[in-house]
């Protein structure tokens, strides 16, 4: 089967098309990726511990080891991902409970820049905690 027949799904003028999509929409694919890389982060975490404990590393070997960048920037996506992934779900609650309803578009732009003012602070206190604040 050609991949021309799926055009309705693909195409341009699909509603799957990046550009067509709407605020609702690019919401729920979020709130679907921050969930699922949630899920691997958990995984990953829980045997990164095991390996430490395994390894018999001490507490304060494997704290030296999660303040190198790598694992400090990993850290701030996670927080990225958690804060969204929160505020969205926050979102969908308020509409489940009625409130909001007719103003969607409002109140996920009002949730994004909460998110982003929390990142913001996220940001400042992962700055100060690993380079020291003055």
């Amino acid at each position: 089967m050609k991949v021309s027949g799926f055009k309705w799904l693909f195409g341009k003028n699909s509603e799957f098309w990046p550009t067509n999509m709407k605020t609702g929409m690019w919401a729920w694919v979020g709130h679907r990726l921050t969930g699922v890389l949630l899920v691997v982060y958990v995984f990953l975490h829980l045997s990164f511990l095991s390996q430490a404990s395994l390894d018999h590393l001490s507490f304060d070997e494997l704290m030296a080891k999660m303040a190198q960048p790598l694992f400090v920037f990993f850290d701030f996506l996670l927080v990225c991902a958690v804060i969204y992934h929160a505020m969205n779900g926050l979102r969908v609650v308020l509409f489940d409970l009625g409130i909001g309803i007719r103003k969607q578009k409002l109140v996920f732009w009002i949730m994004m820049a909460i998110s982003a003012a929390m990142v913001a602070a996220g940001f400042w206190a992962i700055s100060v905690l690993i380079f020291g604040g003055d």
